[in-house]
């Protein structure tokens, strides 16, 4: 592996470790100053398409901050390539190492939190005006705009008891978010902004990373997911979903109807994460890369239950300055009888 990264970028590491991954092979390279990391991945042409657009949005992204990683140029600067590892055609490119703790080892804080919620919007903001074919034609099942097609994967909850609230979850989903699809805003979001792909410096965000959910979705969709997955390592969860709401909503303006179905969607992203663990178990046995997270999902799975959706949307409604759900729907009864 030296020989084919000192052959192909002007970089000599000193030392290459590899990373545990889902379904690619990632190197950690280390030089003499700088770290980097060098993606390989099963060739197959959309993949490849995929990818080539994921290269563009971190150059679009780009921030003096560094709070992205960059892709790194080829000797004949290129950003990515195809090539042949033990035989066998593999797309690869080379990113920009960040340093940080990642979320999920990091104890949670109102300071965090807050961090998490501006970081997040600033770079929904950017992405508003981003645009990219490969990406928007994309659809599959952890973009939450198209929750039913994990639906299948629910017989494979092992646990009646869970199976019936996922269940409930996904009915939820269908009666109180589909019927607003036409009303909300959508964008290029990054779709997986989890408490793994969330680094932390001086209890502040200090990067975003993994940027291979990258869908074209309902622009809440992502506040959503991003609220799912720090709040699985607190014990309020609705009281710490607010800090995130407020400062997401001071960088972008979230509206009514967005307002109106967070309750519904941050659950629904945890459904499709422990269909997605449980069908994973029953395919592959020995992978325990899914479940790194789930037990922490079905407690919160089972708590946010306890959770009246009302009170969570009022409080929301809250910190983001607008009325009282009971309020505004009063005064909408009274102009119409005024008309």
């Amino acid at each position: 592996m030296k020989e084919l990264i000192k052959e192909q970028f002007d970089l000599y590491p000193i030392e290459i470790k590899q990373l545990w991954g889902y379904d690619n092979l990632n190197y950690l390279l280390k030089t003499d100053c700088k770290k980097y990391i060098f993606k390989t991945y099963v060739y197959d042409a959309d993949t490849f398409d995929l990818l080539q657009a994921e290269n563009e949005v971190l150059e679009y992204v780009k921030s003096s901050k560094d709070l992205f990683p960059s892709p790194v140029k080829y000797r004949d600067n290129s950003l990515i390539k195809v090539i042949k590892i033990d035989g066998k055609e593999r797309i690869c490119r080379m990113l920009t190492f960040l340093d940080g703790e990642f979320l999920g080892d990091v104890k949670p804080s109102k300071k965090l939190f807050s961090s998490l919620g501006k970081t997040t919007a600033e770079l929904d903001i950017k992405l508003q005006s981003f645009n990219n074919y490969p990406i928007k034609a994309r659809r599959w099942k952890w973009d939450l705009q198209y929750l039913s097609m994990n639906k299948k994967y629910i017989l494979d909850i092992p646990d009646a008891r869970n199976r019936s609230l996922v269940e409930y979850y996904f009915q939820q989903y269908v009666e109180n978010v589909i019927p607003l699809f036409p009303d909300l805003r959508k964008s290029i979001i990054h779709g997986d902004i989890n408490e793994w792909n969330v680094l932390v410096k001086n209890n502040e965000i200090n990067g975003i990373i993994d940027f291979g959910d990258l869908c074209y979705s309902p622009l809440i969709n992502e506040l959503a997911i991003t609220i799912a997955y720090a709040c699985l390592y607190v014990d309020d969860p609705l009281k710490m979903a607010e800090i995130i709401v407020e400062s997401f909503n001071k960088v972008l303006p979230l509206t009514d109807e967005e307002i109106s179905i967070l309750y519904y969607l941050i659950p629904a992203r945890l459904c499709v994460s422990v269909c997605n663990s449980a069908h994973e178990r029953v395919t592959n046995p020995t992978n325990t890369y899914t479940a790194i997270s789930e037990k922490l999902a079905w407690q919160f799975l089972h708590n946010w239950l306890k959770i009246n959706p009302i009170e969570a949307e009022n409080k929301f409604r809250y910190v983001t300055g607008k009325q009282n759900i009971t309020k505004r729907r009063l005064e909408e009864v009274n102009l119409k009888e005024m008309k």
